[in-house]
């Protein structure tokens, strides 16, 4: 195919764009100007900054660029007269061929300072996220009819083609907030007759009606609600009706999880999804990680007296800073013993990273009593 009609690479974002390739405006746009001269051979879809709408742009490669008509003398004259953008980078020094970026606290940025800062920005928040979820670990494990559940299923055989068939089996494990095994039992996903169950298996209606009679009154803790899909496919199959949980007392533990280990892409600046634990066992041991990350009121603090009655407040914190790139509007939770405790015990948890730096400012304060 001639390289003329080869279809070129297409971008969604400029995080995955290679740095060789600009736009004709950012070409333009180098501290020692440059225009195209070779072939189209990338596009990009991303925003306008002028329109805000949503429009693709053609990328060059800057090794088959050439310089612009300007001279050394007419770009001498044209930085002198330059006020609103700068190529001096407030933070590092570096001297950047692109423009500087505008914080939000006014300082001119290099892409490299400015990536950083957005970085920082995030991983406080995440860091205050991770703290509310501990928190909330820390009272499922106190309640005293917590029940984690993990369901590991047995692949069936493949068809003569080499098909994959759906789940044979499933293994079933719930343990109590101790690590005692409550329920762990294999039950057969297949009629009788077909190949693939382990010959322990046993008939699923007796045994998830066992399973189900057993979770009515308890909270329940898995890694993800997806993890139930294949035994619910299996069920429908198979004509059995079992919800199996119990409603309004399941929690996914995965995004709670992802919050708590607040692990930032560097790249894009995402939580990273943590891996599966896997085993019943190891979800209770990630429960436990993340609870003792959680707030513990100082006894000998007089406004954490501990014969006084507490309540959960909800607190919403806005943003300061219109500039800013974090969220507009964070929520967060407290157990104290009243509005003023509430908020005291949200800036003590924060102390140094969200509230402490002066980012947000809470707003609105209330009561969640049943």
């Amino acid at each position: 195919m001639p390289e003329s009609v080869k279809p070129v690479p297409s971008y969604t974002w400029w995080g995955e764009v290679p740095d060789h390739l600009r736009t004709a405006t950012q070409l333009a746009a180098l501290d020692l100007p440059r225009q195209a001269a070779g072939p189209v051979r990338a596009t990009i879809e991303t925003r306008n900054p002028g329109t805000g709408r949503k429009e693709d742009f053609d990328l060059y490669d800057v090794r088959e660029s050439v310089p612009t008509a300007a001279t050394a003398a007419q770009l001498l004259a044209a930085g002198a007269r330059r006020t609103t953008t700068s190529r001096t980078c407030e933070d590092c020094g570096a001297h950047p061929e692109t423009p500087c970026t505008p914080a939000a606290d006014g300082r001119a940025l290099c892409g490299t300072c400015a990536h950083i800062t957005r970085l920082r920005t995030r991983q406080a928040e995440a860091r205050a996220a991770a703290q509310d979820v501990a928190d909330t670990a820390d009272r499922l494990l106190a309640d005293e009819h917590l029940a984690v559940l993990q369901i590991d299923y047995i692949p069936g055989e493949p068809t003569a083609a080499g098909t994959p068939r759906p789940p044979a089996a499933a293994r079933l494990t719930v343990l109590d907030r101790t690590g005692t095994a409550l329920y762990d039992r294999t039950v057969r996903l297949t009629g009788p007759r077909t190949p693939g169950a382990p010959d322990h298996a046993i008939d699923p209606a007796p045994a998830l009606a066992d399973l189900t009679n057993l979770l009515a009154e308890r909270t329940v803790v898995l890694w993800t609600l997806g993890d139930l899909d294949p035994l619910y496919d299996a069920l429908r199959r198979l004509k059995l009706d079992t919800a199996l949980l119990p409603e309004g007392r399941v929690n996914s533990l995965r995004p709670a999880a992802t919050q708590w280990r607040a692990d930032l892409d560097p790249r894009t600046g995402e939580l990273r999804r943590p891996t599966p634990p896997g085993t019943a066992d190891r979800l209770l041991l990630l429960l436990r990680k993340m609870s003792a990350d959680a707030l513990r009121l100082d006894p000998t603090d007089e406004h954490d007296a501990p014969d006084r009655e507490r309540w959960n407040y909800q607190l919403t914190a806005r943003r300061v800073d219109p500039a800013h790139p974090g969220y507009s509007v964070i929520v967060t939770h407290a157990y104290a013993t009243s509005v003023e405790d509430a908020v005291r015990l949200t800036r003590k948890k924060h102390d140094g990273h969200l509230y402490g730096d002066g980012l947000y400012r809470i707003v609105r304060v209330e009561e969640e009593r049943p």
